[in-house]
């Protein structure tokens, strides 16, 4: 082979090689995160096969589930036969909260939830409580422990889930527990709803930079860029909206999200949100394409 069909293929493997990482970088750049939602408000009404199939009509990909009374654990059972075989719609996670003021057999009712999602990955996310006495930082760390232990000879990825009014309220704040634990199963969310509450609406960039090697799990709604406080009613509604609702500009999430290398679902919560389920999940998820695209 003389050296002038040498440098015609030569070129031709450059640009193939060329075009082949440009395609790929595109990709990255304006990858579309898939969305879950929680049944909350008015879909968490619903029967369960119902907000199913509300859920996967609207486009959406996944579900995440409270675990705080009876009936949601009932109605665990039934999403897990429902979805059993189900490969284009998934529990996305279930959510235990560890309140310092329930009785031992509540609080410690996370282990019932970790025998019934074993090795379906489905993530646990673990909210502790409003701040108590006998509550401090080395009894949350031996709590978190012991359930990421126990979590992992179950195949099951714990998320610490900070909550405003509670202990843990930011990621910032999950994020030095989740150092000292020092588990690759154990990660932390960040929540859009609660860092605006936690007053980091302005500092996003920053606070996903400072966490983005331990996110696990991350979550937005349409929010204003201040919460309103006068009332409780008021601290929800004003940042907890369908998506595109709200004066909080969405790139100043997106970017930092984009920036952080998280490539997993994105939840969408929908905590109060009465409208109803198929207008608000519908316009919500076309929003959704549209600030990400």
């Amino acid at each position: 082979m003389n050296s002038r069909v040498w440098i015609v293929w030569i070129a031709i493997l450059f640009f193939v090689l060329t075009a082949n990482n440009n395609t790929l970088a595109q990709d990255t750049k304006h990858r579309v995160n898939e969305l879950s939602a929680y049944n909350f408000g008015s879909l968490g009404k619903l029967a369960p096969l119902d907000q199913i199939k509300i859920l996967k009509k609207t486009g959406y990909k996944g579900i995440i589930l409270n675990s705080q009374t009876k009936t949601d654990t009932l109605n665990l059972d039934v999403f897990l036969a429902a979805l059993k075989k189900d490969k284009h719609f998934k529990i996305h996670a279930v959510m235990i909260r560890y309140d310092f003021t329930d009785s031992i057999q509540k609080r410690e009712g996370w282990k019932i939830i970790l025998d019934k999602i074993e090795k379906q990955n489905i993530e646990l996310w673990v909210i502790f409580g409003k701040r108590t006495n006998g509550a401090n930082d080395g009894f949350i760390e031996s709590k978190l422990k012991e359930i990421v232990d126990f979590a992992k000879t179950k195949k099951v990825k714990v998320i610490l889930y900070p909550h405003s009014n509670c202990y843990i309220a930011s990621a910032e704040e999950a994020m030095p527990f989740v150092q000292k634990i020092n588990d690759p199963n154990l990660q932390l969310a960040v929540h859009l709803c609660h860092e605006i509450r936690a007053g980091n609406g302005g500092r996003l960039s920053t606070v996903f930079e400072n966490v983005k090697q331990y996110i696990g799990a991350v979550t937005l709604a349409g929010t204003d860029s201040v919460a309103d406080f006068s009332k409780p009613k008021l601290m929800d509604s004003s940042t907890i909206k369908p998506i595109g609702n709200g004066n909080f500009n969405m790139t100043k999430f997106i970017e930092p999200l984009r920036k952080s290398g998280y490539k997993g679902m994105v939840g969408f919560i929908n905590f109060k949100i009465d409208e109803d389920p198929v207008s608000y999940l519908k316009s919500s998820m076309q929003e959704w394409k549209k600030i990400t695209n």
